[in-house]
This record gives C-alpha cells, structure tokens and sequence, in this order.
C-alpha cells in the first residue's frame, strides 16, 4: 500500500515543477548560448586588439621614418647654409633665454589689490 500512495506523490510533484526535464534543457541551452555568445565578444575583443596593435606599430614605424628624415634634411640645410644656421640658433636661444626668466616671475607674483 505504501508504494502505491508514493506514486501518485511523485507525479504530481513532476507535474507541478511543469514535467521537470524542460526546465532543465532550457536552462542548459540558455547556458550554451550565453557561452557561445560570451567566446563570440571575446574572439571579436581580440581581434580588434590585434588590429589596433598592428596599426600602433605601423605608425611607429611610419614616426620613425619621419623623424629620421627629418634629421636628414636638417642636417643637409645646415651644411648647406652653416652662417644661416647658425644666425637662427643663436635667434631662438636668446628668445628663449630672454622669456625664460620673465615667464617664472609673473605666475608667482601676488595680486595686491585684493
């Protein structure tokens, strides 16, 4: 008699939880699909990382390149015209030992009138 009581127990818990195996699939394809989602970001993030690296060093290089040509055509103008570049060395030396000393004195200076 027990066994036979214990049965109709156990279905209506089943059907109560709505037939119990349902719940559980929808959860693992919900799992599955998070995961599959979540591997497709990660996949995509890395892609692009190795994209925005690559374009780092493309422009390193290209800088480089520039810089060096740079002090190419700097130093071939000043061979060049050597009275020339010397006049605008010592031009932009005296400018900037004459503001030098002019520009750390007026951001120190108290206001009085306040």
């Amino acid at each position: 008699m027990d066994t036979f009581t214990a049965e109709p127990n156990t279905e209506k818990r089943t059907e109560a939880r709505g037939g119990g195996t349902c719940l559980g699939t929808d959860l693992k394809e919900a799992a599955k699909r998070f995961e599959k989602g979540l591997n497709d970001s990660k996949a995509a993030v890395s892609e692009r990382l190795e994209e925005s690296r690559i374009a780092a060093e493309r422009l390193l290089k290209h800088g480089r390149y520039a810089v060096e040509d740079g002090i190419e055509e700097t130093v071939h103008q000043i061979k060049r015209h050597p009275l020339g570049s010397l006049a605008i060395a010592f031009a932009a030396g005296a400018a900037f030992g004459f503001l030098l000393p002019h520009l750390g004195h007026n951001t120190h200076k108290p206001n009085p009138g306040y």
